[in-house]
Protein backbone atom coordinates (compact mmCIF):
# COMPACT_ATOMS: atom_id res chain seq x y z
CA UNK A 1 0.00 0.00 0.00
CA UNK A 2 3.00 2.24 0.28
CA UNK A 3 4.23 1.71 -2.58
CA UNK A 4 1.33 1.99 -4.49
CA UNK A 5 1.21 5.56 -2.88
CA UNK A 6 4.46 6.49 -3.50
CA UNK A 7 3.75 5.78 -7.12
CA UNK A 8 0.50 7.91 -7.36
CA UNK A 9 2.17 10.96 -5.35
CA UNK A 10 5.99 10.66 -7.35
CA UNK A 11 5.32 12.01 -11.09
CA UNK A 12 3.02 15.15 -9.35
CA UNK A 13 5.73 15.70 -6.64
CA UNK A 14 8.30 15.52 -9.45
CA UNK A 15 6.32 18.02 -12.09
CA UNK A 16 5.55 20.50 -8.62
CA UNK A 17 9.60 20.20 -8.14
CA UNK A 18 10.50 21.11 -11.95
CA UNK A 19 7.85 23.96 -11.91
CA UNK A 20 8.88 25.37 -9.08
CA UNK A 21 13.02 25.44 -10.02
CA UNK A 22 11.25 27.08 -13.77
CA UNK A 23 9.26 28.94 -11.74
CA UNK A 24 11.91 30.89 -10.07
CA UNK A 25 12.95 32.32 -13.39
CA UNK A 26 10.84 35.85 -13.08
CA UNK A 27 14.09 36.79 -10.98
CA UNK A 28 16.66 35.42 -13.43
CA UNK A 29 17.80 36.58 -16.78
CA UNK A 30 15.80 35.44 -19.56
CA UNK A 31 16.71 36.34 -23.16
CA UNK A 32 15.04 39.44 -24.61
CA UNK A 33 13.11 39.98 -21.50
CA UNK A 34 14.46 43.31 -19.59
CA UNK A 35 13.28 44.25 -15.67
CA UNK A 36 14.18 46.78 -13.09
CA UNK A 37 16.59 45.46 -10.62
CA UNK A 38 15.49 45.13 -6.98
CA UNK A 39 15.21 47.92 -5.68
CA UNK A 40 14.46 50.15 -8.67
CA UNK A 41 11.20 51.99 -9.76
CA UNK A 42 9.73 50.58 -12.90
CA UNK A 43 10.49 50.62 -16.18
CA UNK A 44 9.25 53.54 -18.09
CA UNK A 45 10.19 52.52 -21.44
CA UNK A 46 11.35 49.54 -23.20
CA UNK A 47 14.42 49.42 -25.17
CA UNK A 48 13.46 48.31 -29.09
CA UNK A 49 14.42 46.74 -31.26
CA UNK A 50 14.30 43.16 -30.18
CA UNK A 51 17.75 41.27 -31.33
CA UNK A 52 17.21 38.63 -33.83
CA UNK A 53 13.60 40.01 -34.43
CA UNK A 54 12.71 41.02 -37.79
CA UNK A 55 12.13 44.36 -39.15
CA UNK A 56 8.53 42.79 -40.85
CA UNK A 57 7.41 44.17 -43.75
CA UNK A 58 3.69 44.15 -42.80
CA UNK A 59 1.94 44.05 -39.05
CA UNK A 60 0.63 40.91 -39.26
CA UNK A 61 4.27 38.40 -39.68
CA UNK A 62 5.27 41.03 -36.99
CA UNK A 63 2.13 39.79 -34.47
CA UNK A 64 1.95 36.22 -35.38
CA UNK A 65 5.65 36.13 -34.97
CA UNK A 66 5.62 37.69 -31.44
CA UNK A 67 2.79 35.32 -30.53
CA UNK A 68 5.35 32.69 -31.02
CA UNK A 69 8.17 34.66 -29.02
CA UNK A 70 6.33 34.96 -26.20
CA UNK A 71 5.10 31.92 -25.70
CA UNK A 72 8.37 30.21 -25.43
CA UNK A 73 9.26 32.36 -22.62
CA UNK A 74 9.64 30.37 -19.02
CA UNK A 75 5.96 29.72 -17.48
CA UNK A 76 4.26 31.82 -20.34
CA UNK A 77 1.15 29.00 -20.72
CA UNK A 78 -0.57 27.05 -17.96
CA UNK A 79 -2.71 24.82 -20.48
CA UNK A 80 -6.17 24.40 -20.66
CA UNK A 81 -8.66 24.74 -17.03
CA UNK A 82 -9.04 21.01 -16.08
CA UNK A 83 -5.78 19.42 -17.44
CA UNK A 84 -4.01 18.00 -15.22
CA UNK A 85 -1.68 19.70 -13.36
CA UNK A 86 -3.20 23.42 -13.85
CA UNK A 87 -3.67 24.91 -10.95
CA UNK A 88 -0.15 24.29 -10.16
CA UNK A 89 1.00 25.58 -13.90
CA UNK A 90 -1.13 28.60 -13.22
CA UNK A 91 0.11 29.81 -9.67
CA UNK A 92 3.65 29.56 -11.42
CA UNK A 93 2.66 31.25 -14.21
CA UNK A 94 4.26 34.71 -15.97
CA UNK A 95 2.88 37.30 -18.38
CA UNK A 96 5.71 38.89 -20.64
CA UNK A 97 4.64 42.37 -22.30
CA UNK A 98 5.76 44.51 -25.29
CA UNK A 99 5.14 47.01 -27.54
CA UNK A 100 4.82 46.44 -31.43
CA UNK A 101 5.71 49.36 -33.26
CA UNK A 102 6.28 51.16 -36.69
CA UNK A 103 9.41 52.96 -37.50
CA UNK A 104 10.16 55.49 -40.21
CA UNK A 105 11.66 53.12 -42.23
CA UNK A 106 8.23 52.05 -42.54
CA UNK A 107 8.93 48.75 -41.03
CA UNK A 108 7.40 46.88 -37.99
CA UNK A 109 9.56 45.65 -34.85
CA UNK A 110 8.98 44.80 -31.44
CA UNK A 111 10.40 45.84 -28.58
CA UNK A 112 11.89 44.10 -25.98
CA UNK A 113 9.84 42.13 -23.59
CA UNK A 114 9.24 42.54 -19.76
CA UNK A 115 8.22 40.44 -17.12
CA UNK A 116 7.48 43.50 -14.30
CA UNK A 117 4.37 43.12 -12.63
CA UNK A 118 2.01 43.60 -9.95
CA UNK A 119 0.50 40.92 -8.04
CA UNK A 120 -3.90 40.65 -8.47
CA UNK A 121 -5.30 38.69 -6.48
CA UNK A 122 -4.45 36.19 -3.33
CA UNK A 123 -3.71 33.80 -5.96
CA UNK A 124 -0.07 35.15 -6.56
CA UNK A 125 -1.57 35.59 -10.12
CA UNK A 126 1.20 38.19 -12.32
CA UNK A 127 -0.06 40.69 -14.21
CA UNK A 128 2.44 42.46 -16.49
CA UNK A 129 2.83 46.41 -16.25
CA UNK A 130 3.25 47.52 -19.57
CA UNK A 131 5.59 50.86 -19.88
CA UNK A 132 3.99 53.52 -22.22
CA UNK A 133 6.95 53.93 -24.61
CA UNK A 134 10.28 52.13 -26.65
CA UNK A 135 13.02 53.90 -26.73
CA UNK A 136 14.77 52.71 -30.01
CA UNK A 137 18.11 54.45 -30.11
CA UNK A 138 17.84 55.02 -33.99
CA UNK A 139 15.18 57.31 -34.27
CA UNK A 140 13.74 60.07 -32.33
CA UNK A 141 11.01 58.94 -30.12
CA UNK A 142 8.50 60.52 -31.27
CA UNK A 143 9.24 59.46 -34.87
CA UNK A 144 7.59 56.13 -33.86
CA UNK A 145 4.06 54.42 -34.26
CA UNK A 146 2.22 52.17 -31.42
CA UNK A 147 0.58 49.63 -33.37
CA UNK A 148 -0.36 46.58 -30.35
CA UNK A 149 0.40 46.27 -27.28
CA UNK A 150 1.12 42.65 -26.86
CA UNK A 151 1.14 39.85 -23.66
CA UNK A 152 0.25 36.62 -22.82
CA UNK A 153 -2.59 34.86 -20.88
CA UNK A 154 -1.12 31.75 -19.45
CA UNK A 155 -4.67 30.02 -19.90
CA UNK A 156 -6.24 31.23 -23.04
CA UNK A 157 -8.66 33.85 -20.77
CA UNK A 158 -10.00 36.74 -23.00
CA UNK A 159 -9.25 40.44 -22.18
CA UNK A 160 -9.54 41.44 -18.88
CA UNK A 161 -10.71 44.59 -17.91
CA UNK A 162 -7.11 46.15 -16.79
CA UNK A 163 -6.14 45.48 -20.46
CA UNK A 164 -8.80 47.66 -21.54
CA UNK A 165 -8.38 50.61 -19.06
CA UNK A 166 -4.52 50.20 -20.19
CA UNK A 167 -5.05 50.19 -23.99
CA UNK A 168 -7.27 53.52 -23.76
CA UNK A 169 -5.06 55.44 -21.64
CA UNK A 170 -2.29 54.36 -24.16
CA UNK A 171 -4.90 55.28 -26.78
CA UNK A 172 -5.06 59.05 -25.10
CA UNK A 173 -1.03 59.27 -25.20
CA UNK A 174 -0.22 57.47 -29.01
CA UNK A 175 -3.52 57.64 -30.82
CA UNK A 176 -6.22 55.22 -31.64
CA UNK A 177 -5.72 55.68 -35.31
CA UNK A 178 -2.00 55.18 -37.14
CA UNK A 179 -1.06 55.78 -40.65
CA UNK A 180 1.18 53.35 -42.41
CA UNK A 181 1.98 52.42 -45.44
CA UNK A 182 -0.82 50.01 -45.13
CA UNK A 183 -3.38 52.32 -44.53
CA UNK A 184 -4.45 53.17 -41.14
CA UNK A 185 -3.99 50.71 -38.27
CA UNK A 186 -6.20 51.38 -34.96
CA UNK A 187 -4.41 51.06 -31.87
CA UNK A 188 -5.28 47.87 -29.75
CA UNK A 189 -4.36 45.51 -27.36
CA UNK A 190 -3.73 41.45 -27.75
CA UNK A 191 -3.45 38.48 -25.28
CA UNK A 192 -1.84 35.69 -27.18
CA UNK A 193 -1.97 32.14 -25.67
CA UNK A 194 -1.34 28.44 -26.51
CA UNK A 195 -4.13 25.39 -26.20
CA UNK A 196 -1.08 23.00 -24.80
CA UNK A 197 0.77 22.85 -21.35
CA UNK A 198 3.84 21.47 -23.30
CA UNK A 199 5.44 22.85 -26.29
CA UNK A 200 2.92 25.55 -26.74
CA UNK A 201 2.14 26.75 -29.59
CA UNK A 202 0.25 29.74 -31.45
CA UNK A 203 -3.20 28.92 -31.28
CA UNK A 204 -5.24 32.13 -30.99
CA UNK A 205 -5.25 35.75 -29.37
CA UNK A 206 -7.35 38.24 -27.87
CA UNK A 207 -7.65 41.61 -29.13
CA UNK A 208 -9.63 44.71 -27.94
CA UNK A 209 -9.85 47.43 -30.29
CA UNK A 210 -10.76 51.02 -28.65
CA UNK A 211 -11.45 52.55 -31.75
CA UNK A 212 -14.04 50.24 -32.92
CA UNK A 213 -15.00 49.04 -28.85
CA UNK A 214 -14.59 45.53 -30.40
CA UNK A 215 -13.07 42.55 -28.39
CA UNK A 216 -12.45 39.71 -30.76
CA UNK A 217 -11.29 36.30 -31.35
CA UNK A 218 -8.62 35.07 -33.31
CA UNK A 219 -7.93 30.92 -33.36
CA UNK A 220 -6.19 28.69 -36.31
CA UNK A 221 -7.31 25.44 -37.30
CA UNK A 222 -5.20 23.82 -39.49
CA UNK A 223 -3.21 26.97 -40.85
CA UNK A 224 -6.30 28.82 -41.39
CA UNK A 225 -6.67 31.70 -39.45
CA UNK A 226 -10.64 32.16 -38.15
CA UNK A 227 -11.89 35.40 -36.10
CA UNK A 228 -15.07 36.11 -34.14
CA UNK A 229 -16.26 39.48 -32.27
CA UNK A 230 -16.90 37.80 -28.54
CA UNK A 231 -17.76 41.11 -27.07
CA UNK A 232 -18.53 44.91 -27.20
CA UNK A 233 -17.67 47.85 -24.65
CA UNK A 234 -19.71 50.22 -24.32
CA UNK A 235 -18.15 53.44 -22.24
CA UNK A 236 -20.61 55.44 -19.38
CA UNK A 237 -21.11 58.86 -19.72
CA UNK A 238 -18.51 59.42 -17.06
CA UNK A 239 -16.07 58.01 -19.54
CA UNK A 240 -14.59 56.23 -16.72
CA UNK A 241 -16.82 53.62 -16.16
CA UNK A 242 -17.95 50.94 -19.01
CA UNK A 243 -19.89 47.72 -19.67
CA UNK A 244 -18.91 44.74 -21.77
CA UNK A 245 -21.93 42.75 -23.50
CA UNK A 246 -20.97 39.21 -24.51
CA UNK A 247 -21.49 38.59 -28.27
CA UNK A 248 -21.31 36.37 -31.45
CA UNK A 249 -20.47 38.16 -34.11
CA UNK A 250 -18.79 37.95 -37.25
CA UNK A 251 -15.72 40.40 -37.65
CA UNK A 252 -15.06 42.99 -39.94
CA UNK A 253 -12.05 41.19 -41.49
CA UNK A 254 -11.78 39.26 -44.38
CA UNK A 255 -9.70 36.71 -42.33
CA UNK A 256 -6.14 36.98 -41.65
CA UNK A 257 -4.63 39.10 -38.96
Amino acid sequence: MAYENARRWLPGALLASTLMVSGCSSSQAIEGVVRPKPGEPLLESLPGPMPGFGPFDSYSDALLSACSLILSKPNANAGRVGDQDFQLRWRISNEYCAWLYYTPERKYEMSMLTDQHKLDDLNGRRSCLLPSSVDDSRYPQDSLKYIFALHNHPYGSTISRDDIRLIVAEGAQHGLEIHTKDGVSQLSIVAFFSNRATEPSCDGFHQYIPSTHQILRWTKTENQWRCKQTGRVDWHADGKRFSITETNAACFSKGEP
